[in-house]
């Protein structure tokens, strides 16, 4: 798969992990690589540019070579103020930005070493062909049993209404990813490529699944 040139690449790794006694779960170690590492390697064959969301352990995630950004609005505000921050960086808002050619964002968590290798273009496709008929400004992925918001692919267009909601004190990524003109795209044939680490066993089961090397 050849890097997408429309789509810029975010991993959000700025949560509090509370589920893993705070542990910052993109630095926990799987089959000799950190989580994030595993996200790294599988994204960016699909997306032209690479974004960090983090708000702890700045230096260690800066070291991978790619932008690290901090939520602007105070830390670990949610994944939507990390998606925010990253739609200011690449032009929303051209605060600190080098790149203002203002792309998509395909949004994936740091903890997430089975991600679908196909996703960008799974996505885009959806988008592309349900645009025909409509304005969408989201590509959110269907697991066959949930709706995977944090997987999604977002369009600049959707930044006002980002603001907005974050403005308004709420934080549900898919409250807010569902009131946007969307389309579903269903990969209910890679279910289990959605995976997030959230316990210690499910390291375990990630294990498992991961391709032999």
């Amino acid at each position: 798969m050849t890097n997408n040139p429309a789509i810029t690449g975010l991993i959000l790794a700025g949560g509090r992990a509370r589920r893993m006694d705070g542990q910052d779960k993109g630095l926990l170690p799987l089959e000799g690589k950190c989580l994030i590492e595993h996200g790294i390697s599988r994204l960016t064959p699909q997306v032209q540019q690479l974004l960090i969301s983090a708000n702890r352990n700045i230096d260690i995630y800066s070291q991978y070579g790619y932008p690290v950004l901090q939520d602007q609005y105070g830390d670990y505000e949610g994944p939507l103020s990390g998606l925010l921050r990253a739609f200011q960086y690449t032009g929303g808002e051209n605060t600190d930005t080098e790149n203002t050619d203002n792309k998509p964002l395909l949004v994936i968590p740091c903890d997430a070493p089975l991600l679908p290798t196909t996703l960008a273009n799974r996505l885009t496709e959806s988008l592309v062909s349900t645009s025909r008929t409509a304005e969408l400004w989201a590509a959110i992925p269907h697991d066959g049993t949930r709706l995977q918001p944090l997987f999604g692919l977002y369009m600049p267009a959707a930044l006002p209404s980002l603001k907005k909601y974050l403005q308004s004190g709420q934080r549900k990524v898919e409250t807010w990813a569902t009131a946007l003109p969307h389309t579903v795209v269903d990969f209910s044939d890679e279910k289990k490529q959605f995976m997030n680490i959230n316990t210690e066993n499910d390291l375990i089961e990630a294990k498992q699944w991961l391709p032999e090397k």
